[in-house]
């Protein structure tokens, strides 16, 4: 039998020479590399979910040693129970269920999440953990880039909700007694019951704000009976206590696929398109949501001539 974990241990590395240890590498070489970090970082641009957003990654040996803090260390620390995002076993489906047979939804967005976890956050993160001022400062200076949490390295997320997990506990605990149910999924928070929930907002605007972050007003959003609206919470349709995807998301595919067959029917093929295993990827992800609604898209799929599309693509890039 494995011996019981002391509450609230935390993590309680001492030593530059222990925490090195514990990620297999020299002292030495793990000091040299935590002196470097800015060389070993390139940024990028994606879209993520139709936004364009402005992501980092690290390089190795730096990406080796975040992900060994990650998983080596980071995870022996416990989670969130109001946190959906960056946790194993929880996903955006999961987020958006707990709130699918609420009457009232009110849903808010913290403005800048991982800019403004800034490295004195951090760093008092490592100390609370019982980590000593010198392995606090090593962590903070390998998990941070210009003195903020990263958008895109393996160790933010997870880095990320243990900061807010405080917040948790204040708005949880609210929610608690006014028999309200409250998620987090990273940076959007979600708020259900049978009253009108909008009135609590302004009390977890202020929990955010004395916690240094900030909302965005503009995203502030409520649901309320009879409204009308197509209730989305973190991308994902909600509606008489099951999951859907989103209508739009499922008419802009549908459109796309039903470009692809038309096109594929024609000698002279025009116009771009992705390739058949992302097409299968959105499917995927629409099936795992709406099985019905993702049958529906997989049979449009499976007229498009994918050989024919294709080949058509490719003879137009070596022209």
């Amino acid at each position: 039998m494995e011996p019981a974990r002391r509450k609230d241990s935390g993590l309680r590395i001492r030593r530059i020479e222990h925490l090195a240890i514990q990620l297999g590498l020299a002292p030495d070489k793990l000091a040299a590399i935590a002196s470097d970090t800015p060389d070993y970082y390139h940024d990028f641009d994606r879209n993520v979910k139709g936004k364009l957003r402005h992501l980092t990654m690290a390089e190795p040996p730096l990406s080796v040693v975040q992900r060994r803090i990650l998983d080596r260390i980071l995870c022996r620390l416990p989670v969130s129970a109001h946190a959906f995002g960056a946790v194993k076993g929880r996903s955006i489906r999961d987020n958006a269920l707990a709130h699918a047979s609420a009457p009232f939804v009110v849903k808010l967005d913290i403005r800048d999440f991982y800019p403004s976890i800034r490295f004195q956050k951090l760093y008092d993160f490592f100390i609370g953990q019982q980590c000593s001022p010198d392995v606090a400062r090593i962590l903070t200076r390998l998990t941070t880039r210009n003195y903020s949490l990263p958008l895109g390295t393996s160790t933010s997320p997870f880095l990320a909700d243990q900061i807010v997990s405080r917040i948790d506990k204040r708005i949880g605990g609210m929610a608690h007694r006014h028999g309200l149910t409250y998620t987090r999924y990273v940076d959007d928070i979600t708020l259900s019951g049978r009253f009108d929930v909008e009135r609590l907002a302004e009390q977890v605007i202020t929990i955010i704000r004395q916690a240094g972050f900030a909302i965005k007003r503009s995203k502030l959003e409520v649901y309320r009976p009879d409204d009308g609206k197509e209730r989305i919470i973190t991308g994902v349709t909600v509606r008489d206590g099951q999951v859907f995807a989103p209508s739009s998301y499922k008419d802009i595919l549908r459109s796309e696929l039903d470009r692809a067959w038309r096109a594929s029917l024609r000698e002279d093929v025009s116009g771009d398109f992705e390739t058949r295993d992302q097409y299968r990827g959105r499917i995927g992800y629409v099936m795992w949501l709406d099985p019905d609604g993702g049958r529906q898209l997989l049979r449009l799929y499976r007229k498009v001539k994918w050989r024919h599309l294709e080949w058509a693509g490719a003879s137009r890039r070596h022209r």
